[in-house]
């Protein structure tokens, strides 16, 4: 275990479980799910938030619904001392979803999402070819998902 790192009890782990697949579901839907008190619920939701095991509520957009049908992956390598100034550069782009540094660095695996082909390939054109630092980029486009958890920060 990391230093931080914080031991739950299966109350808590089954709170979190419920929680991070429907986040709106009231306290007493809780209580009655888990058949424990209304306060108990209430109270240990406070407390995984006061540990910022829980860091927020957030409403999950279906992309594809929103009209964003494509979707990118890429990895930029930088040159070294350029890494952080690339990722907040990129931060600032709102097509850009997703940012990872990685150790086989200085690289970032960035995720991207677009209409449709023409404005990703204004974006690459015109936006991302344009970032000081960049040495190379390496895109692939996604063609399927397999499994999606948006409640965990990667």
């Amino acid at each position: 275990m990391g230093v931080n790192t914080v031991k739950l009890d299966e109350l808590d782990e089954r709170i979190l479980n419920i929680l991070r697949y429907n986040a709106k579901k009231s306290l007493k839907e809780l209580s009655t799910e888990l058949n424990v008190p209304i306060s108990t619920i209430r109270y240990r939701i406070k407390r995984l938030e006061d540990m910022q095991i829980i860091r927020g509520y957030v409403a999950l957009i279906d992309r594809v619904n929103l009209g964003l049908n494509v979707s990118l992956v890429m990895e930029i390598e930088t040159v070294p001392y350029a890494i952080k100034k690339v990722a907040q550069e990129l931060g600032e782009i709102p097509e850009v979803v997703r940012i990872y540094g990685l150790d086989n660095g200085p690289r970032l695996h960035v995720h991207m999402i677009f209409k449709d082909d023409s404005s990703a390939h204004q974006f690459i054109a015109n936006k991302l070819y344009n970032i000081r630092g960049i040495k190379t980029v390496s895109i692939s486009r996604i063609i399927e998902r397999y499994k999606i958890d948006p409640s965990v920060l990667l």
